[in-house]
């Protein structure tokens, strides 16, 4: 019998290559297999047990998909009666059986919403004793959710899980599957989804915040009466601790509403003609993809995780389905905490107004058009205004308006301040900086931080400003990056040292890689991530799959260095080069074997052209021609590199050459938060150093404008101020209180071509925001940049702390030419119109 069942699947790929085999081979290994074949037969015989032989291993492999193909495609489904339940028995009443192993790559994003349900869930933590955990998965189907589920929580910590489906065919599978699993918690119920009624609400509970987590999974588009059914789900939602879970196909023509652009855009928008063929396509099984089922869930609850994919298991890249994923919760959660965290601790005290200002919280109560309807257990539930119980196609429109940040139902604690999707944020295609250039050693030794420090420091890729938490324990660090992704780089990091262990955040930033990344996203790291940040690192998982410090602008430059090492022949040097003991040997390979490839006429011609300067190493050209002030771009290059090999050891702590020449750190030469110490320290204290962190994705000047009078004490705006256009020294400071040109643009895109020439204005909200003493630090790529004289016409004292100067490095990176201090002297009422 073995035999035979090898020869049915061997017979067809010998038939569809037949060309490769001799008829003899075929003859003698049918002979072999099948004793009851005489040993001379005449051609006809053997070709005829050839051809049942084939047919009958075809159609047990072909037997499923043509099974699959005939039910969903061109089945008719019967509808006599016009009920919802026959034509469900009618669609999968033949297919039930293999509903399971059909479904796989259709449904994609099942296993993430279940995963951010469990992950949720655990970082929310154990319900209050005597409370109930129930888990309603509505349209559930065979049960397959529920026996995935258990994968990623023991299904025991649920007191009650519930499947309802109105098809029979569907439950039988569940209940076969319950069955053989031994679950006696998991119970099966045959009814109407948006009249479901529980066990224990007919026997007298309280319905009213008895539901722990609701799932729909590709359900809520097949539901005729969602409406009520929406309705019905968050009025027995948990108020504090409910979550809602949908994975469902949708299409959307835009993603620019202000609800969309606050939870996160990325990918919204489904381009006409798919969205045209796929509505068309799915309502041929009465799948609805309109967009009043999803923007309605949007409404009704807050959003916690909101994603936009594409499914493109059928012909990758071609044909793309567009699913997204949605996790929520009650809109009546207590969100003071983090109202707070956005109101006050971020220092968002402006409203919302033109150019690319933070908004106001978007966070707006239930209007009195909006309160939950009255529930009841039977059918006739009330709907929302003007769509009466029932209501089955989107011809009712109504302005859903409501809530549009995730920020305020953040599960953990909210660090990202919430920020609208501009236009101006697509430029930005990734991420700039993967690792920060400037040494924080240095900066430590002149901010003498304390715990009564408040600083504004540049986001970058978060280094510098980990460091600082760490070192110095400020009490508030405000993190700015007009770059959305710098941010979601910081905020991963933040999220990491909060849910990971010790070895896995090192992987990710010390060796860049994390071959499990996904799975943690959703189940460790996303309730510690803004729905922002969820979407970016999902959509970028394959960053951690093998070298996260080659991925973004910064990448381009580290992979240039490897492809001239390796053309040049030193890929050994280079190595010995970060291995050597003492600084005498590294100097000794940096002059004899590495300085030659890097410095060549060709390599610097390449480094000097401000295309690469802009796309390797996140250089504009205002800040290009602050460095040709002083010299030629080999004058910059070998002031810069030569003497970093006898200054300091890459092996022992210049750890940033020795990612760019290695393309990784070690454990004994990365930055502190790599460290074991620095990671503890980021634990300690229930992460008191995480909450430290308010992230901004905005311009500094406007971060600054919303931050009080005297409110910090230092600002660190490393090489930013190299990049406003100069401007003659004799031009006079802007009249008190004048309004900057980028509050008169009427669009974001106006208002950032505006603020290149702004420099004033910023020096002016530094002078306000800072207190009496306050100081403020930055790096140039010139010796003695124009700027200079701005801030000292401002009222402050500015001195250098180290120029590079006579072959001498001013730090460990050196790749600045001067560092300065600005001190604020004193107050004077001046400063820009807020």
């Amino acid at each position: 019998m073995a035999s035979i069942l090898r020869l049915n699947t061997a017979l067809p790929l010998l038939t569809l290559t037949g060309l490769y085999f001799q008829w003899s081979t075929i003859k003698n290994l049918v002979q072999k297999e099948l004793p009851f074949v005489p040993g001379e037969v005449s051609t006809g015989v053997l070709t005829l047990a050839c051809v049942v032989l084939v047919l009958q291993a075809l159609w047990s492999e072909l037997e499923r998909p043509m099974r699959f193909v005939w039910n969903c495609f061109f089945k008719p489904i019967s509808n006599k009666t016009g009920e919802q339940s026959e034509r469900l028995d009618s669609f999968y009443n033949s297919q039930a059986s293999l509903y399971d192993a059909t479904r796989g790559g259709l449904l994609k994003g099942r296993t993430t919403m279940l995963q951010l349900v469990a992950g949720h869930l655990k970082a929310q933590g154990p319900s209050k004793e005597g409370k109930k955990r129930v888990w309603v998965d509505i349209g559930g189907g065979t049960g397959w959710n529920i026996e995935q589920m258990a994968n990623y929580m023991p299904l025991s910590d649920f007191d009650t899980i519930y499947l309802i489906d109105l098809c029979e065919p569907l439950l039988d599978v569940a209940r076969k599957r319950f069955a053989a699993k031994g679950w006696t918690n998991v119970i099966c119920l045959k009814q109407d989804a948006s009249e479901f009624v529980l066990p224990e609400w007919e026997a007298g509970q309280d319905p009213r915040g008895s539901l722990t987590v609701a799932t729909l999974s590709y359900s809520l588009s097949m539901i005729p009466s969602f409406y009520p059914l929406l309705d019905r789900v968050n009025a027995v939602l948990d108020p504090e601790n409910g979550l809602v879970g949908v994975a469902d196909f949708y299409v959307a023509k835009d993603e620019g509403t202000a609800k969309s652009r606050a939870i996160g855009s990325s990918q919204r928008k489904v381009g006409w003609l798919s969205r045209w063929f796929w509505t068309i396509w799915f309502d041929f099984d009465h799948v609805n993809l309109g967009p009043a089922r999803r923007d309605y869930l949007e409404y009704k609850f807050g959003t916690i995780k909101s994603y936009n994919g594409r499914n493109n298991f059928i012909l990758p890249w071609i044909v793309q389905i567009p699913y997204y994923v949605f996790l929520g919760c009650s809109r009546s959660r207590d969100i003071s905490k983090n109202i707070q965290a956005f109101d006050v601790d971020s220092g968002n005290v402006v409203g919302l107004a033109p150019g690319l200002k933070t908004p106001a919280s978007p966070f707006q109560p239930l209007s009195p058009g909006d309160e939950v309807p009255e529930l009841q257990l039977g059918p006739g539930h009330e709907s929302v205004a003007g769509a009466p119980s029932g209501a089955v196609e989107e011809e009712v429109v109504v302005d859903l308006g409501g809530p549009p940040s995730s920020f305020h139902y953040l599960i953990r604690k909210p660090v990202r301040v919430p920020y609208m999707e501009e236009k101006v944020h697509n430029q930005f295609r990734t991420h700039i900086y993967g690792f920060t250039w400037e040494d924080p050693k240095e900066d430590m030794k002149a901010l003498n931080l304390t715990k009564d420090d408040s600083m504004l420091v540049i986001t970058s890729a978060g280094d510098n400003a980990l460091h600082y938490a760490i070192a110095g324990g400020p009490k508030r660090i405000h993190a700015v990056d007009m770059n959305p992704a710098q941010g979601h780089i910081l905020e991963l990091k933040l999220a990491a040292a909060q849910a990971l262990s010790y070895d896995e955040f090192y992987s990710m930033f010390g060796e860049g890689k994390l071959p499990q990344f996904k799975h943690l996203l959703d189940t460790k790291l996303a309730p510690y991530l803004t729905s922002h940040c969820y979407q970016y690192w999902s959509l970028n998982e394959s960053y951690f799959a093998q070298n996260f410090h080659f991925r973004g602008y910064s990448g381009h430059a580290l992979r240039l260095a490897q492809w001239a090492f390796w053309l040049s022949g030193i890929t050994k040097d280079v190595k010995e080069m970060t291995e050597a003991s003492n600084t005498h040997q590294q100097d000794l390979i940096w002059r004899t074997k590495v300085r030659p490839v890097l410095l060549h006429p060709l390599l610097v011609k390449i480094l000097g052209s401000p295309i690469f300067l802009w796309n390797g190493l996140g250089v504009p050209i205002n800040q290009m021609n602050c460095f040709l002030e002083d010299g030629s771009v080999k004058d910059f290059l070998l002031a810069t590199f030569d003497p970093i090999p006898k200054l300091a050891s890459m092996r022992t702590g210049a750890y940033h050459y020795l990612l760019c020449l290695t393309g990784k750190y070690t454990p004994q030469s990365c930055p502190l938060y790599l460290t074991r110490s620095g990671f503890d320290a980021l634990k300690k204290n229930d992460c008191a150093a995480v909450d430290s962190f308010r992230l901004h994705t905005d311009t500094i000047i406007n971060v600054l404008r919303g931050l009080p009078s005297s409110s910090l004490t230092k600002i660190i705006v490393m090489d930013s101020m190299d990049w406003f256009t100069p401007f003659p020294a004799s031009t006079p400071l802007p009249p008190p209180f004048s309004p900057a040109l980028d509050l008169l643009d009427s669009t974001p895109e106006a208002a950032l071509e505006s603020l290149k020439s702004e420099l004033d204005y910023q020096v002016l909200e530094m002078k306000r925001v800072l207190a009496v003493g306050g100081e403020i630090y930055y790096r140039s790529a010139g010796k003695r940049p124009w700027y200079n004289q701005r801030f000292e016409l401002a009222g402050f004292d500015v001195q250098a702390i180290s120029i590079r100067e006579d072959g001498k490095a001013i730090d460990r990176v050196n790749m600045y030419a001067s560092f300065y201090r600005a001190t604020l002297l004193k107050k004077d009422g001046r400063g820009s119109k807020r």
